[in-house]
């Protein structure tokens, strides 16, 4: 009876090895993602170091490069485009494993952000750029400014999350599973389409609380579906993962910083965020700092006429 027990127990712990691990794993192996953008979404390809990199350029005029947060692509900026492309030429970016760019070993990382970035001012030969960034953007923009480069004039931060950060998102499955190499994508093939568009809609609503009026009626619903991709998901596991052990390293260098900077931030945004930026604020040098009332996390669509303002003001002071 015991040796029967006994090989019903392993029989079962097999089977849940196999589901939990084993599948997921060759699911992984074989998972590959389709970078290609459809006909009904904007932008082009330009290979940057053997890996496609969708982005986005309208107008003439003075560079300005737009770096998307967490998970993003270059939709984020739609409110910007109208606005800006009569005066400046606009380039933005989906970032390495988000919306169509294609990603390469440690990519995902704020230096390797960093990195693209700059291979992409290069590639596409723009001259005195401001550099936009939003979220996490802004920590790969602020990683960008610790190296003096003369190419770029300045950089506008919108809710940049400079410092340790605690993502109250990340969690065993969320993050520490997920950002395995190969088994995270497989297992998001299985879990993604189950609660992979619930995440997303419930941490959309928490950074638009307050200012939902002022986004398109598509905004979620176009960002759960190119979102919920798991090279997406497995890209933002793996980026919140490494994240606050490479901005301790790099936030120590803010005073270092020579490059004007403006700042802003919306006083409704989560309350560490709104810490962080008055911090940062008063360590860099030369820097402006904004506080927006009543506005959210996404600035961009809350107050895009103050992004503007404050993008003028930048280029005019350099």
């Amino acid at each position: 009876m015991k040796s029967r027990t006994m090989k019903t127990v392993i029989k079962i712990s097999l089977i849940f090895l196999a589901i939990i691990i084993i599948i997921p794993f060759a699911t992984g192996l074989l998972y590959s993602p389709n970078n290609n953008i459809p006909e009904n979404y904007i932008g082009n390809k330009v290979e940057i170091n053997g890996r496609m990199m969708r982005y986005y350029q309208t107008g003439n005029g003075e560079d300005i490069l737009l770096i998307h947060g967490s998970m993003g692509s270059v939709e984020d900026w739609e409110t910007l485009y109208p606005l800006l492309q009569d005066r400046y030429r606009i380039t933005s970016i989906d970032r390495p494993g988000m919306g169509f760019s294609e990603i390469k070993n440690k990519d995902y990382t704020i230096d390797g952000n960093a990195k693209i970035a700059k291979e992409v001012i290069k590639k596409l030969d723009l001259k005195n750029v401001i550099i936009v960034g939003h979220s996490r953007g802004g920590a790969i923009a602020l990683r960008m400014a610790i190296d003096y480069d003369e190419n770029i004039k300045g950089y506008l931060l919108l809710a940049p999350i400079g410092y340790r950060f605690d993502d109250p998102n990340a969690g065993i499955i969320d993050t520490k599973m997920i950002s395995i190499p190969i088994y995270g994508e497989g297992l998001l093939v299985f879990l993604g389409p189950i609660i992979g568009g619930g995440k997303i809609e419930k941490k959309l609503f928490s950074v638009m609380k307050g200012d939902e009026a002022l986004f398109p009626e598509n905004f979620i619903p176009f960002r759960k579906e190119l979102w919920n991709k798991p090279i997406s998901m497995a890209t933002r596991a793996r980026q919140t993962d490494s994240y606050n052990n490479e901005i301790v390293k790099y936030s120590k260098k803010y005073p270092q910083i020579k490059h004007r900077i403006s700042i802003i931030v919306g006083e409704n945004d989560q309350q560490q965020i709104v810490i962080q930026n008055e911090k940062l604020a008063k360590e860099i040098p030369n820097c402006k700092y904004i506080k927006l009332k009543s506005v959210n996390h996404y600035i961009q669509y809350a107050k895009p006429n103050e992004v503007v303002k404050a993008l003028d003001e930048l280029i005019e002071n350099n």
